[in-house]
């Protein structure tokens, strides 16, 4: 069975998208590295209004919103 990629948000400007939580999970970053991704997602504080993703610091996200 092969791995299919996720979706990120390829039009994000920002010089850190590659640390945003769409890019981490479209490089698998939640299954080369789980205790690290479960780090970035507990006790989430912010949504990301392009997909959806929740996250616990604002700059993981690409268009963060508090929830």
């Amino acid at each position: 069975m092969t791995e299919t990629k996720l979706e990120h948000n390829a039009g994000c400007k920002d010089v850190d998208h590659k640390k945003h939580l769409c890019y981490l999970m479209y490089e698998g970053f939640h299954f080369d590295h789980p205790a690290e991704y479960k780090a970035i997602v507990q006790d989430a504080q912010f949504r990301c209004q392009n997909c959806g993703r929740t996250a616990h610091k604002r700059d993981q996200v690409c268009h963060p919103v508090p929830l």
